[in-house]
């Protein structure tokens, strides 16, 4: 299953500032899609809502099509991706034997949505099938992990648990299935992997996913915090907390003149600190990317609706209140 580049690469172009790209960056880009060795990618999925993946699928959702191609049909030319179970055509031990062929040939970047179980001997998340073999997604993570080039976490539930592993019982701190995040099911392994890159949120902004896949395709380095988060997209609050620190650079920030602290919700254009907005603990470039896509590119994110920021791509959610 191959990725149209065309398609990959018209988005690319028409989010080049928003993925960071340069004119020459993007004919990196271009030469090495086009190149044999492009990399290979194998997405997996454990417990979640796959939400990551309907997010990374909405950056098609606004192209024009291309060569009559669908959303699905786009994650089908040399952005190879060799397993992806929501948009295969094949399904069991034919769609298996995809993403063992690529297994083989090693230097795959394993993408990883979804916190890995381990209660019930893993047995929560069955994602594969040998004949009568069960393969739980603990094991996929492990032998799927050993000898990728790179690990990409998508997602706060496979970066660190996310909702699957939140509990209020002291007794079941990992929640009922007991989830650990893909980084600590792959040491847990034993598996060392040359690069884990963490792209939380709930879900992940689909322009983070694709600059992590552009930054690995072009062989950039990419400079992570101690959270194992890209500092392009995330910041880095150990060296500087006000660096793409949501409450910091919020638009609604009572430092800026003529801004108040909102009392109730659905008060426009007013802080909702008091109301429990997690901003000034997030770090992320919500406040600059924004989401929802209108006719001139993304026009809304979560406080701009008036919701207060839940803080979804901190290590931390979506434990205590999200509302105060």
């Amino acid at each position: 299953m191959i990725l149209n580049r065309r398609a990959f690469l018209k988005y690319c172009t028409a989010a080049a500032a928003g993925l960071g790209l340069s004119s020459q960056n993007l004919e990196q880009l271009r030469a090495a899609v086009r190149a044999e060795d492009s990399p290979v990618l194998i997405w997996l999925h454990g417990s979640g809502c796959q939400g990551d993946s309907i997010s990374f699928l909405n950056l098609f959702a606004d192209l024009d099509p291309l060569d009559g191609l669908t959303a699905a049909g786009v994650l089908t030319d040399h952005v190879n991706l060799a397993y992806h179970t929501v948009l295969m055509a094949s399904a069991g031990e034919e769609a298996v034997t995809m993403a063992d062929l690529a297994l083989a040939r090693g230097g795959h970047v394993l993408i990883l949505e979804g916190g890995v179980p381990r209660a019930f001997d893993g047995k929560a998340c069955v994602i594969q099938g040998h004949g009568d073999l069960e393969i739980t997604y603990g094991q996929a993570v492990a032998a799927y992990g050993r000898n990728a080039k790179a690990v990409i976490s998508v997602g706060s539930c496979a970066c660190y648990g996310g909702i699957p592993r939140s509990s209020q019982d002291p007794a079941q701190p990992n929640g009922p299935t007991d989830v650990i995040s893909a980084k600590e099911a792959l040491h847990a392994a034993g598996v060392l992997v040359p690069l884990l890159v963490n792209i939380p949120g709930c879900p992940a902004h689909p322009d983070w996913i694709a600059w992590a896949v552009v930054q690995l395709i072009l062989g950039n380095p990419i400079p992570l915090d101690p959270y194992d988060r890209p500092v392009a997209l995330y910041g880095n609050k150990a060296v500087d907390f006000h660096r793409l620190n949501i409450h910091e650079n919020c638009p609604r920030n009572p430092k800026h003149a003529g801004n108040s602290l909102a009392t109730t919700f659905g008060q426009d254009h007013r802080c909702l600190e008091d109301l429990g907005c997690r901003g000034p603990s997030t770090f992320a470039d919500c406040p600059t990317r924004r989401w929802n896509w209108g006719e001139n590119g993304p026009t809304n994110w979560c406080v701009d609706a008036n919701a207060p920021c839940l803080g979804c791509v901190e290590p931390d959610f979506p434990n205590g209140p999200f509302y105060s």
